[in-house]
């Protein structure tokens, strides 16, 4: 099943080095939820949101051996979920399950501009 991926793992930067290869990617959203900005942290978290819509990327072609990669990188804050993007395609995605959750939403502009150029190294 495809994943839905809404924050860091939509680099390609941030895949390529977790992954050593840049997976088949599509722009997808996902109603009724939001990527979070999180305190003290340069991640987001999806978060239930009415009216909302996370936008980011759909994942295709993982292996399980990537899968498991990209489960260690996400952490225990996060739970994986079965979900429907752009109105009826099935996907998983990581839903946060932390705390710290800020009413704005997470900046990718500003992560890129903080964070990415680090992967280039």
């Amino acid at each position: 099943m495809p994943l839905f991926v809404y924050g860091t793992l939509c680099f390609e930067e941030v895949l390529g080095a977790l992954l050593g290869r840049v997976p088949c990617a599509e722009p997808a959203a996902l109603a009724g939820w939001r990527a979070a900005a999180l305190a003290r942290r340069p991640y987001p978290g999806l978060v239930p949101a009415p009216g909302g819509l996370a936008r980011g990327c759909l994942l295709r072609g993982l292996t399980p051996e990537e899968c498991a990669v990209l489960d260690a990188f996400e952490g225990a804050e996060y739970t994986m979920r079965a979900v429907a993007v752009d109105g009826g395609r099935a996907a998983r995605t990581y839903v946060w399950c932390g705390g710290d959750v800020l009413a704005e939403d997470w900046d990718a502009e500003r992560y890129a501009e903080r964070v990415i150029a680090a992967y280039g190294r």
